[in-house]
């Protein structure tokens, strides 16, 4: 990674995803333990769709992008939420970059914040991928009993398979619309179950 990429990387820039465990919550609730199979799950099912879109709108399609995601994204609750995580993120990166502020998507304006900050397409989407585990992890320090050694350990267990993945989503030059857009069906129904909790420590 570059300067530029630890920066947008660092779980201290604001830009929302501390309020939300994009899913892990309502799991373990529901009875999982196994958050390293989770944030791997994600990565299969989300992250990898996600960084696809990102690169998309890296490469100058952020409409495009945007239409492919809400396609792909059914349920209004996860479409809320990634509106507003996409909105915080150029609203927080136009202090810095030249990035207008809007409600757009999380992968979308990732993807212009990545032209804008000049990074490339490998580079995107390996944020894209590492954003989405590190969410998880970070959450799960606060959903388990656990030491965030362990944490950071999932983490550097699953960089293989991420940079992997976004070596391949960066070579891939395919319409986006061709592109793999596999399904989390259990986070979709998961998710209003999740909202209408009096009691919960995280947005999503």
């Amino acid at each position: 990674m570059d300067a530029l990429m630890l920066v947008l990387a660092d779980s201290r820039f604001p830009a929302g995803a501390h309020a939300h465990s994009l899913g892990l919550e309502e799991a373990v609730n529901q009875g999982l333990t196994d958050v390293p199979a989770f944030a791997a799950a994600r990565l299969r099912l989300v992250a990898e769709a996600d960084a696809r879109i990102a690169v998309a709108a890296r490469r100058g399609d952020a409409d495009g992008a945007e239409a492919e995601w809400l396609a792909r994204c059914p349920s209004p609750i996860l479409r809320d939420v990634g509106m507003r995580l996409g909105a915080q993120l150029l609203r927080s990166a136009a202090a810095t970059w030249p990035v207008t502020p809007r409600r757009t998507p999380r992968p979308v304006a990732l993807g212009e914040l990545g032209a804008a900050a000049g990074i490339d397409d490998e580079g995107v989407a390996l944020l894209a991928l590492y954003d989405d585990a590190a969410t998880v992890t970070s959450a799960a320090l606060k959903l388990l009993p656990l030491d965030p050694a362990v944490t950071t350990s999932w983490l550097a267990e699953l960089a293989p398979q991420m940079e992997l993945a976004a070596r391949a989503i960066a070579a891939d030059d395919r319409p986006l619309a061709d592109q793999p857009a596999p399904a989390a069906v259990a986070l979709e129904l998961a998710a209003p179950v999740h909202h209408a909790r009096e009691e919960r420590l995280f947005a999503s």
